[in-house]
């Protein structure tokens, strides 16, 4: 099946809006892996606080009418779903390939069951978090439309950003030369010199 941009089911759908989101959700994995990399941190406690602070961060912006398009919050509790135009949106933090959470999908189904399925029609929308697979590779989110047989019909993912903030070292500059003048010691054949002077002068 082709998968389509998902502003062709949901004009609102647009590049700036899903990246809007999709970058405070790379800015806050990369956070919180730098925050807590210690030897007393733990996947688990790193999954958990990337969540909270997804949906913290998400909850803060479209209470503030902070996004760059209207959001209605649908549901403000852990299930944390909001709205964009008539595209219902949930997040997590899966495979987006090989998703382990696939609860996280199949309770759609159940609740949209009566009615005829269309193979063509995302009916739910995911922002999904991949981690990066080998040292080389970068998160990625990816955001998908899913119709109700749980298969993708349209995506998008932020290998289209061209503008997200990577931290990386920078070689310093060498400062420009500053010509110094001779250093100021003092003659001691001089001072010898005066003082032999002072004892004939006295005497």
């Amino acid at each position: 099946m082709e998968l389509r941009h998902p502003s062709l089911f949901e004009p609102q759908l647009t590049d700036e809006v899903i990246s809007f989101f999709a970058k405070h959700m790379l800015d806050i994995y990369r956070d919180i892996n730098y925050l807590l990399s210690t030897d007393d941190d733990s996947n688990d406690g790193r999954g958990t606080s990337i969540f909270d602070r997804t949906r913290n961060r998400f909850l803060n912006l479209i209470l503030r009418k902070q996004c760059p398009v209207d959001v209605h919050l649908t549901d403000g509790s852990l299930k944390f779903i909001f709205q964009i135009g008539n595209a219902s949106i949930r997040f997590l933090k899966d495979d987006f390939e090989k998703p382990k959470k696939k609860k996280f999908l199949m309770q759609q189904i159940q609740s949209f069951s009566l009615f005829p399925l269309d193979d063509h029609q995302p009916h739910f929308w995911r922002f999904i978090l991949n981690e990066p697979k080998t040292l080389d590779d970068e998160p990625l989110v990816v955001f998908a439309g899913y119709n109700l047989a749980n298969d993708v019909v349209a995506y998008w993912d932020s290998n289209s950003i061209t503008d997200i903030n990577h931290i990386h070292l920078v070689e310093p500059e060498t400062p420009a030369s500053v010509e110094l003048g001779s250093p100021l010691v003092e003659d001691l054949d001089i001072e010898d010199k005066d003082d032999e002077d002072s004892i004939a002068v006295n005497n």
